[in-house]
């Protein structure tokens, strides 16, 4: 009897500790209910807006995978497990580590702004657990050489304005160029980009200068901006600056030749809806419009606005093709660990709505797509596609109108 007291605890003991070291290292993380996908993304906060399209759209694509038979992997269902960052740094690595260590995901995805995005990745990367980014699109991102960080549906911000300079180099041709953009990961990037290609053509940078994300007040800013003179403006800003900006540009009565988005808050519905008529003729680069030739693309436009009562734009769509490839890559996989499921996104090769995704090393870049990108343009309300001129759907206008001649 003595001997049974302390014979079964020990032995418990032993077995306990013994699934503790078996569930270590690069094992494989299926649970007994399923294959478990990590997806964060701002879903409360300034970025809520971005994030639910994201949600939604991951969602979506899942729901029509299902029925198509492909949400299963070796006789188990993937499950998507959402978490919320918040649009903050610290919260997504709580996210990051709460998803791997406690629920176990085999991998992860999602990632809105930059600088949440970086954070998830290198802790994924430390944590040697996969990571497909969505939008993110800081350079440094897939610039750091880790083997554990993809970015399939995003561009490096570096890269977002591919179409536009072969418009700028053919129509274009700006000589004084005005720089604005918020003090984000996103916009620094995309903004030393942008000036490095001025330099490598020539072009004038006149005014340079990084704001606030979330200012109300831009106006010394566009008065010190006009008394430089520019022919045209570059902005990175997420959509409520971009709506501001354009706003208290007409109010100051302040044209240019043309005024140009990086991407971003420039392309979102709620940037026509806040800026109003402000918004007309206002350019800008994009990855995605719903009229691009990818198949599908039309369809989840108009299945997402049927759904949700909103038209989705290129983050939208981001997510909803990422899924896609989550759901191919766990499909061709040939072991559920961290290297197998590694493996599996490496040898990626699909077409989704955002084009074909690839995972390559190309000027510095780990597994980076390739991005393919387009020229918009606010045209009576609707944004139009201006370039490359084998696929726009209206006419550009350049120079624009002044305010006064709208």
């Amino acid at each position: 009897m003595k001997k049974t007291k302390w014979f079964l605890p020990a032995l418990l003991m032993i077995l306990s500790l013994a699934l503790l070291v078996s569930g270590c290292g690069d094992s494989s993380s299926q649970s007994a209910d399923g294959v478990k996908v990590g997806i964060i993304l701002p879903i409360t906060g300034s970025e809520a807006m971005f994030g639910t399209m994201e949600k939604n759209s991951f969602e979506m694509a899942y729901e029509e995978l299902k029925a198509a038979g492909k949400t299963t992997v070796g006789g188990k269902e993937i499950q998507l497990l959402f978490e919320d960052d918040q649009g903050k740094q610290d919260v997504a690595k709580s996210a990051t580590e709460k998803l791997i260590n406690q629920n176990k995901v085999v991998m992860l995805s999602g990632g809105y702004s930059s600088a949440c995005t970086n954070v998830i990745a290198g802790s994924a990367q430390a944590m040697t657990t996969p990571f497909l980014a969505v939008t993110g699109s800081s350079d440094e991102i897939t610039k750091k050489g880790w083997q554990y960080v993809f970015r399939g549906t995003a561009a490096p911000a570096t890269k977002y304005t591919g179409a536009f300079w072969e418009m700028a180099d053919q129509v274009i041709k700006p000589k004084n160029v005005a720089v604005i953009y918020e003090n984000t990961d996103f916009g620094l990037s995309s903004a030393k980009g942008f000036k490095e290609d001025c330099e490598k053509r020539g072009v004038n940078i006149v005014f340079d200068q990084a704001y606030e994300h979330g200012a109300l007040d831009f106006k010394p800013m566009l008065a010190n901006m006009r008394s430089a003179n520019p022919d045209m403006i570059f902005a990175v800003s997420y959509v409520m600056d971009a709506a501001m900006i354009v706003k208290q540009m007409k109010e100051l009565d302040f044209s240019t030749d043309l005024f140009v988005g990086g991407g971003a808050g420039y392309t979102m519905p709620e940037f026509k809806d806040n800026a109003g008529d402000a918004s007309e003729y206002i350019t800008s680069t994009t990855l995605w419009v719903p009229n691009v030739a990818w198949p599908g693309a039309g369809e989840y436009f108009e299945n997402y606005k049927q759904k949700y009562g909103k038209e989705p734009d290129y983050h939208g769509a981001q997510a909803y093709a990422t899924m896609y490839v989550i759901a191919d890559a766990l499909g061709r996989t040939q072991e559920l660990t961290n290297t197998g499921i590694q493996k599996a996104l490496k040898a990626t090769d699909i077409d989704t709505i955002m084009g074909p995704i690839k995972f390559e090393d190309w000027e510095g870049y780990t597994n980076q797509n390739k991005p393919i990108t387009y020229v918009v343009q606010w045209e009576k309300g609707n944004l139009e596609v201006i370039w490359p001129e084998n696929v726009k759907s209206a006419d550009y206008t350049f120079p624009v109108p002044t305010w006064r001649e709208r």
